[in-house]
């Protein structure tokens, strides 16, 4: 191979730098700059996202704190309307438990009277007819005629 024959060394060195000067100063030198200016336009935009997701970070954890700040109230507010929901029903209840109470202590009391007063008409016709049956009895036992007074008198004396 001829490539590696030493005395060809000097001018393959030669041409390998000549090339290499050509390759250089045609495409690598015209075309550095402009991939630095690409580098850099991806640094600034790169830069440039970041700045702006931080901002909108900043912004989304300001929303946020906002939120549960609403939430929070929102959920206090809502705490007090039921409190004052079960503080107005138990009002409620407790007034028309003392509707119902007093209604029913009135009934009661209605419910008292009818019972005393029939009680009273049942021992009053109770004693009626004792005093029938026990002058009826009087009258056939001994065949005397007792009248109504000395029957009730008697009674009386014996309760």
């Amino acid at each position: 191979m001829p490539q590696f024959d030493p005395a060809n060394f000097l001018p393959q060195l030669a041409w390998l730098a000549v090339i290499f000067a050509v390759l250089y100063f045609a495409i690598v030198r015209p075309t550095l700059p402009k991939v630095g200016r690409v580098i850099d336009e991806r640094e600034q935009r790169v830069s440039s996202d970041l700045d702006a997701a931080e901002v909108a970070k900043t912004e989304a954890d300001a929303i946020r704190t906002r939120y549960d700040a609403g939430m929070a109230t929102a959920r206090e507010a809502a705490q007090a309307e039921v409190a004052a929901a079960r503080a107005k029903a138990s009002q409620a209840i407790e007034t028309r438990m003392k509707a119902l109470a007093a209604t029913l202590d009135a009934r009661s009391d209605e419910a008292a009277v009818r019972i005393a007063a029939a009680r009273s008409a049942a021992e009053a016709k109770l004693a009626a007819t004792t005093a029938d049956l026990t002058g009826e009895a009087v009258a056939r036992l001994t065949g005397l005629t007792v009248s109504p007074a000395e029957i009730d008198a008697a009674l009386a004396s014996a309760r």
